[in-house]
């Protein structure tokens, strides 16, 4: 049974998606999108509705209950909930801008609930995820058309799902270890003024005053990657910048941001930038 309230300044735009030949298939489909901006008297209260949804706040503030949980839903914060369930969302002051996804598929229902660990998680996506990037391209996508819209929309929601779930985890890591987060961050503030020297794993453990064990536990959870790979993405992002900026060779560069030698640094910067130094050095602009 669906009981649903609609009140407020309406539905701005919204994307049908009607291609069904299919999407029974397929891991996630997009059955429409959409912006909303409301006033204090928007609701919806309902269950039964055969689909999941995806609530991302824009601008102000939704309070939403699910599942025995009442949370509230603030700028740049998304969640996600199974419509077959009992849920009342509503807007929390003057004004609730949002967009919104109802999506289903044969994983839809199952990443909900990882995602929400049997109650309800809001998701803060901070500066990790440009939530409106990635909507306005699955609308996009929608506009069109063409006979594999269907498959690119699902790998979109896939995506976007995978990254949620990514950053719950380390949301949920960084109230694990939040004792420890001051010696992360020092360990960070060190690699990141320090990058260009011989860092080692123990060192770093050691500035953070765990184990070794311990240390690539705690950052691997919190930042998402292991020391090491954060440390060599990290040399090859200001290697981006020495490309496009400066003159200076390959050799050079390779010694500016870390690396013992130029074949070490090729062969990294290829691997992660998808190309050798001197190729992405000739598809700058300009």
């Amino acid at each position: 049974m669906v009981n649903a309230y609609q009140l407020g300044e309406g539905i701005r735009q919204v994307v049908p998606v009607t291609n069904r030949t299919i999407i029974e298939k397929l891991p996630f489909y997009v059955n429409k999108l959409g912006y909303f901006d409301c006033g204090s008297d928007y609701f919806t209260r309902r269950e039964g509705h055969p689909e999941c949804l995806l609530l991302y706040t824009i601008q102000g503030r939704g309070v939403i209950e699910y599942q025995g949980v009442h949370a509230e839903i603030p700028e740049n914060c998304a969640a996600v909930i199974d419509c077959r369930r009992y849920q009342l969302y509503r807007s929390e002051g003057d004004r609730w801008e949002f967009y919104w996804i109802h999506f289903d598929g044969q994983c839809a229902i199952s990443f909900t609930d990882l995602l929400n660990h049997d109650g309800l998680e809001i998701i803060r996506l901070g500066r990790s995820l440009d939530f409106p990037a990635c909507f306005l391209e699955m609308r996009r996508l929608v506009e069109a058309g063409g006979w594999e819209m269907e498959l690119s929309l699902s790998n979109a929601m896939h995506q976007l799902l995978i990254t949620l779930i990514s950053l719950q985890h380390r949301q949920l890591a960084m109230e694990r270890y939040q004792t420890r987060m001051p010696d992360l961050q020092r360990v960070l503030r060190l690699l990141h003024s320090h990058f260009a020297e011989e860092l080692t794993v123990d060192w770093m453990a050691a500035e953070a005053r765990m184990s070794r064990y311990h240390f690539i536990r705690c950052f691997q959870e919190v930042v998402g990657e292991s020391p090491y790979h954060y440390l060599t993405l990290y040399r090859i992002n200001q290697a981006k910048k020495l490309l496009a900026d400066t003159d200076l060779t390959v050799q050079e560069i390779a010694l500016q941001v870390g690396f013992s030698n130029a074949k070490n640094f090729i062969a990294a910067f290829k691997k992660h930038a998808f190309a050798t130094p001197s190729q992405y050095r000739r598809q700058l602009p300009g």
